[in-house]
């Protein structure tokens, strides 16, 4: 068995809610589903669903939504880490299953072992439609008790491992294998559509295995960080530290292909610093800290000379602009990921003016061209209130004046009959 555990949200449990119940889209073809356990009042909204009505569903949404309401109106403004919905998936080995009762044993087990009493509500959802059994459970931590305390999420991590093997052992399922014990990452399904356009593995994957193999030949020559890190650069994967108080690392971050990846995010069972040093057997010792520092700024053959600008790339989606700024040494300065909100009506205002720019810089370049580089050339002020309306200041030679535009002579300047009193105004 294997057990997942979502990111909590914030706010209702109404997208959950319907996702699990197949009312939003999902992962995979619903077909089958079976409400297994549920405290809630309306139970077992799939059978009026199939009939085409929500009622019950939104019954359970409203009863489930009961607890963070009170608890945001006990305190007031909610705070922005208020997040109350929990949501785990417990998954079978293929070609295993259970019956409703122990599906609803292990529910209720693990429900347990990972905090949640009888004051909570939850409802948990059975997917048997296809080749992986798996029950969705979905969990308010806000708890019907005074004060509305919520469940703790703290070693959510270690619980859901130790409540897993206990219902393997319970039913004897097949042992599977635990996450510090293999290299394997858990992949969306949008990496890995995104990777099969590209024809090629999904980016983490293909870090993770770079990393792995690293650990791995650093821990039979008995290495340290320091041969971690010269390993991880020679496959061109750069490391970042983050430090403590005392200005020792605690944190740590993978740089591949122009991206920066947490060890926390690309494997917390194996990649970050602490499982490093202690789990994996890579030594650290803080007398260490210089020469690692200096280890983590150099960069393979390939990377070396003058140093490039910041690359900056960014697309539009539905009226947000995502920006991603890459500097050229990512040891010293952090990898920046910024999302604006503008609408269509700015983004088509702001080309709009670019190309007005191009087209005013365009005739600046002919003009040099006719009356020469020396001459200068400056836009009548005024203030004509209307929209689109540009000035243009040139005080120096225009800057993107190009060897293509060859300045006139003073004969053909006179060809044309060009006042001199009529080269500096445009």
């Amino acid at each position: 068995m294997i057990g997942k555990i979502l990111k909590s949200s914030t706010g209702s449990c109404a997208n959950r809610i319907k996702y699990i119940y197949g009312g939003k889209k999902h992962d995979h073809d619903i077909v089958n589903i079976n409400t297994i356990d549920t405290n809630c009042l309306a139970f077992c909204p799939e059978v009026e669903i199939q009939r085409g009505s929500l009622e019950n569903l939104s019954c359970m949404i409203l009863d489930m939504d009961i607890a963070t309401k009170l608890k945001v109106g006990e305190q007031g403004k909610p705070k922005r880490n208020l997040r109350p919905i929990f949501h785990a998936v417990l998954s079978l080995d293929t070609g295993e299953s259970l019956t409703p009762t122990q599906w609803k044993i292990a529910v209720r087990h693990y429900l347990k072992l990972m905090g949640f009493k009888s004051t909570t509500k939850y409802t948990s959802v059975l997917h048997a439609d296809t080749g992986n059994e798996h029950v969705h459970i979905v969990a308010n931590r806000v708890s019907f008790e005074p004060s509305f305390p919520m469940v703790s999420d703290k070693n959510n991590y270690e619980r859901n491992i130790q409540a897993v093997s206990e219902i393997e052992n319970m039913f004897g399922l097949r042992k599977a294998f635990r996450p510090e014990e293999t290299w394997n990452i858990t992949v969306s399904g949008r990496e890995v559509e995104g990777a099969a356009r590209a024809h090629t593995m999904p980016y983490r994957s293909r870090l993770a295995a770079r990393v792995g193999a690293c650990i791995e030949s650093t821990r039979e020559r008995n290495g340290d960080i320091l041969n971690f890190v010269r390993a991880l650069r020679r496959q061109r994967v750069y490391v970042h530290l983050r430090y403590d108080t005392e200005g020792q690392p605690k944190g740590i971050a993978y740089e591949f292909e122009g991206r920066v990846t947490a060890g926390k995010t690309l494997k917390k069972a194996r990649f970050t610093f602490q499982k490093l040093t202690t789990q994996e057997g890579i030594r650290y010792e803080s007398r260490m800290l210089p020469q690692l520092q200096a280890e983590l700024s150099k960069r393979n053959s390939a990377s070396k000379g003058k140093p490039k600008a910041v690359q900056h790339r960014y697309w539009v989606n539905r009226g947000w602009i995502y920006l991603y700024f890459v500097p050229a040494n990512t040891a010293c300065s952090p990898f920046l990921k910024l999302k604006v909100k503008r609408t269509g009506a700015q983004v088509r205002q702001e080309i709009a003016h670019e190309e007005a720019m191009a087209l005013i810089k365009a005739v600046i370049q002919i003009l040099t061209a006719l009356f020469g580089v020396a001459a200068r050339y400056t836009a009548k002020p005024g203030n004509p209130r209307v929209e689109g309306y540009t000035e243009y200041d040139q005080d120096e030679a225009f800057p993107l004046l190009t060897p293509e535009f060859v300045p006139m002579s003073p004969g053909a300047a006179e060809a044309v009959d060009i006042k001199p009193s009529d080269r500096c105004r445009v």
